[in-house]
């Protein structure tokens, strides 16, 4: 089993500085990245760990387990991991608020957040995200079920049965239905390779 990575500031700035020579991008990761660890104090997951570890941690897996190297495609998926869960899981943000902050870089990035973003009616709660043609969304979304998927274990029973069974039917289909591409399928096979892992652990 993968070790789960939490990187420090200090690291996860490295690597963004190793990756990305613009300033005005640095910026912006910076200011997402200030911005979704105070919305998250003192939030925490099912499996113990910080809500803002997560958003931090599937940006490193964009990060790192990636070929992506477009300097602008990578400043904005690195946003959108940070960013992934604030709407959802938080009030500190609507989406008028993330296009007020992240426009002037990029507008998708508004509307990455807003795909990812699961609705609270149960019926409808993957309506928006299945929908999305967003090779962006997808990427976010794979390193995000990825990260899920390594920290499952740490959940109850019930929770790793039904997420195992909700990535195989729903989340794994949609990510390897076009469009897709190199950094998905790759991803995607990651992510098969972890559940099957959970699901002999549970069984």
């Amino acid at each position: 089993m993968k070790t789960v990575h939490y990187p420090r500031r200090k690291e996860f700035f490295a690597k963004v500085k190793e990756l990305i020579t613009d300033d005005r991008s640095r910026t912006a990761i910076e200011v997402a990245y200030n911005l979704s660890k105070e919305v998250f104090r003192n939030k925490i997951r099912d499996d113990g760990e910080r809500a803002f570890n997560h958003a931090k941690a599937v940006a490193w897996i964009i990060m790192n387990e990636t070929n992506i190297r477009d300097q602008l495609r990578l400043t904005i998926l690195i946003i959108c991991a940070l960013w992934h869960d604030v709407m959802e899981d938080t009030f500190a943000a609507q989406k008028k608020h993330i296009r007020f902050i992240f426009d002037q870089l990029n507008p998708d990035i508004a509307e990455v957040i807003a795909d990812l973003t699961k609705q609270k009616d149960k019926r409808k709660k993957w309506l928006r995200l299945l929908r999305s043609m967003r090779i962006p969304t997808k990427i976010v979304k794979a390193a995000d079920r990825l990260h899920n998927q390594r920290t499952l274990l740490g959940c109850a029973r019930e929770k790793v049965i039904r997420k195992n069974q909700e990535t195989r039917d729903v989340i794994l289909p949609w990510l390897r239905a076009e469009p897709t591409n190199a950094d998905i399928l790759q991803l995607a096979d990651k992510i098969e390779e972890q559940t099957t892992r959970n699901e002999a652990a549970v069984n």
